[in-house]
């Protein structure tokens, strides 16, 4: 709670650079809060996507709120947090997310099935790692069966002393009508700057 009300005090706007990769994309992109449109694809030229990537990114662009900060209001949203081990420099929490605490769509449907794991830095009061992981296969809709997720967000630190979300790992395994899936994403926020 104390680095949730830390990181709300300290909020500053950032320009920065965003990539994302996957199997099937490799986007570079920078993200200013004061252009129109704030998320704009540097590589590869926007025009050169296919049809429905282009369509994925116009999404994504609208969505797209800027920096993600490690301790946001949606963490201060979560469950059932309890202490699960600790040393002289950090905290290791466990944590149950709720729909409030999740900022994807899809995801917030089945909350309840996803499990947490937070890491403090004692000192700064701050979180410097978040995961979230399914502990077993379950079915979110019908012929579709999720093995395994694992959301892995590494935090580093912005300009202003606050951890964002510097890398996220997404890893996704399971079956979607009858054919197998097993797709990871890295989602890249780099060089902030104020703007």
């Amino acid at each position: 709670v104390q680095a949730v009300a830390a990181t709300a005090a300290a909020k500053a706007d950032y320009a920065f650079d965003v990539e994302i990769d996957t199997a099937e994309l490799n986007w570079r992109a920078q993200f200013d809060p004061g252009a129109s449109p704030r998320l704009r694809l540097v590589s590869p030229r926007r025009e050169a996507l296919e049809n429905n990537q282009r369509r994925a990114f116009d999404r994504m662009a609208e969505n797209f709120e800027g920096v993600s900060w490690c301790a946001s209001e949606h963490m201060g949203r979560v469950a059932d947090v309890r202490l699960v081990r600790e040393d002289e420099t950090s905290a290791v929490y466990a944590f149950q997310p709720t729909s409030e605490s999740i900022r994807g769509e899809q995801a917030r449907q089945f909350a309840n099935r996803l499990r947490g794991e937070m890491t403090m830095d004692k000192a700064a009061r701050d979180v410097t790692r978040v995961r979230l992981y399914t502990p077993e296969s379950f079915s979110p809709f019908p012929l579709v069966r999720v093995d395994r997720a694992n959301i892995l967000i590494i935090c580093a630190t912005a300009p202003n002393g606050r951890r964002f979300a510097a890398e996220t790992v997404s890893e996704f395994r399971g079956s979607a009508l009858g054919q197998d899936f097993d797709e990871r994403s890295v989602q890249r926020q780099r060089n902030l700057r104020e703007t």
